[in-house]
């Protein structure tokens, strides 16, 4: 019995270390990302890395927040995880699901347009998943979605103004968007 004891306690032991070494690299080391994009990414997901690990202490996102930050900071493309990488519960991936195809579908534009809210969009949509999954702290929920849809109306603008001043052309011939807001006018839900 003791021996299965040790067995566990060495697994967990590797598991912890495993899930801490991608955020140790990111708190420890100064990185220098190559454009603004990588730059908001980087910020964007140490932040949420910070919070899931001090505040959290859940090490599985803190991982992934830190792996993604360091990527973004070393130049590569990202973009959020799937939706079917979470486990969420069909009724309510399907919002998550639109989401993730509004945000592909303006990704190219967002890039050069607006690569703040673009990286706010990436960042928000993982944390609104992340938290859909964990599925109890409705407060972290509604802000993840509230920062996603925000900002995606905020890059939509962009791109308007960047077609009216004739910068870029149309993306689609149908380029109307629906805006629905609360009674304090928080932005409860952008349709493209």
């Amino acid at each position: 019995m003791q021996i299965f004891i040790k067995i566990i306690m060495l697994f967990g032991l590797i598991f912890i270390i495993s899930c801490s070494s991608s955020y140790k690299e990111l708190s420890n080391l100064s990185f220098t990302p190559t454009n603004e994009l990588s730059q908001y990414l980087m910020n964007s997901y140490k932040e949420k890395a910070d919070f899931e690990a001090k505040k959290m202490h859940d090490w599985n996102s803190a991982k992934l927040y830190s792996e993604k930050a360091i990527a973004a900071a070393n130049g590569l493309k990202i973009m959020p995880q799937e939706i079917n990488y979470w486990n969420i519960p069909v009724e309510r991936s399907y919002e998550l699901i639109k989401a993730y195809d509004n945000l592909n579908y303006i990704y190219q534009d967002g890039i050069s347009l607006n690569p703040l809210n673009l990286a706010i969009a990436i960042t928000s949509l993982d944390c609104w998943s992340e938290q859909e999954e964990e599925g109890w702290q409705t407060w972290d929920i509604n802000k993840c979605r509230e920062d996603f849809l925000s900002s995606m109306h905020k890059i939509y603008l962009s791109i308007k103004e960047a077609e009216k001043n004739n910068t870029i052309k149309k993306t689609s011939n149908d380029s109307s968007v629906i805006i629905t807001k609360d009674k304090k006018e928080n932005i409860l839900q952008v349709v493209y």
